[in-house]
Formats: C-alpha cells, sequence, structure tokens
C-alpha cells in the first residue's frame, strides 16, 4: 500500500492515517527510555509524505520533550473495528498548532467518540484518549512503514510501490 521511494505514503494509506483510528504515539528519552501518547488526528501531506501528529501538550509533555531532544518517533495507526495497523517510524520536529491542525483535533476526536461508542465503549471511558487541550503538533518525516495487522505480515516492512 505504499506510496513512491520519496514519499513512501500512497493516497490509500493516507486516507486510512486520517480516518477513525487509534493513533500512539511512542518516543523515547535520551536514555531510550519509553514514554506512549496519543495523537488527537493527522493531517497527511500528500505531497512529501509528511504526517502532521496533534499532540495535547498538557496530557504529553515528556512525549513533546522527547521530541524536542531527539526527533525519534514511532507512531502506530490502529483501526478499532478490526485492528488493521500500521506503525510509521522517522524523525520528527515540533511545528505550533494551525487553525487546521485544530479543527482537524476536533474532528477526529468526534469521530473517535462515535466510533468506540459504536463498538461499545462508554463515552467517558474514551474521553481521556481524545484529549486536544494545547495542541502542538509533532511533523514526522517517515523513514519506514511496518505492516502491523496481526497475521503473517505483521512486523514486516511495507515496501515502496514501483
Amino acid at each position: 500500500m505504499p506510496g513512491t521511494d520519496r514519499n513512501p505514503i500512497n493516497a490509500a494509506l493516507a486516507t486510512f492515517l486520517e480516518s477513525p483510528v487509534m493513533i500512539i504515539v511512542g518516543s523515547c528519552d535520551d536514555g531510550l527510555l519509553p514514554q506512549v501518547a496519543r495523537a488527537a488526528g493527522a493531517v497527511v501531506d500528500r505531497a512529501t509524505g509528511r504526517i502532521d501528529l496533534i499532540v495535547s501538550g498538557w496530557q504529553w509533555p515528556q512525549t513533546i520533550a522527547n521530541v524536542g531532544r531527539n526527533g525519534r518517533l514511532a507512531v502506530t495507526f490502529a483501526r478499532p473495528a478490526d485492528y488493521v495497523s500500521y506503525q510509521l517510524k522517522g524523525r520528527a520536529a515540533i511545528i505550533p498548532a494551525s487553525a487546521t491542525h485544530r479543527q482537524r483535533a476536533q474532528r477526529y476526536i468526534e469521530a473517535m467518540t462515535k466510533t468506540f461508542a459504536g463498538l461499545g465503549l462508554d463515552r467517558a471511558i474514551a474521553a481521556s484518549w481524545l484529549v486536544d487541550l494545547e495542541p502542538q503538533v509533532l511533523r514526522l518525516a517517515v523513514e519506514t512503514i511496518f505492516v502491523q495487522t496481526p497475521g503473517e505480515k505483521a512486523g514486516s516492512i511495507l515496501e515502496p510501490s514501483r
């Protein structure tokens, strides 16, 4: 499902990444101590393959600090209905959240709340996962994409199409 050598994300994958999927953000400090956070939406630049992840600076300050120090980032996108999943790894930088990012976060939170409710999850439980307070944006330059959907291809690298 990948794009080109320069842009590893094709249209189908970009649509998936921007859909109502769980977005788990993994970073580490300089001692490689892991930190897990959740993003409140993603915006894919379809021309470059960069992904902007909207993260609550209020809820996930350690993740923001880690990216600011070393730029390492691994992000897993998983559809809750069937666990179709991809993990993207690369280098990230922190950029200011724009009005577009804030709007995307609001739409994402609404869509995920509805998605989780449709799967029988109480809205109050999901609310703690869907936070956009003090939004920060982690702009990820994707280097590698892994298939993480359970099954025989789990853990394999998604090769760019030629």
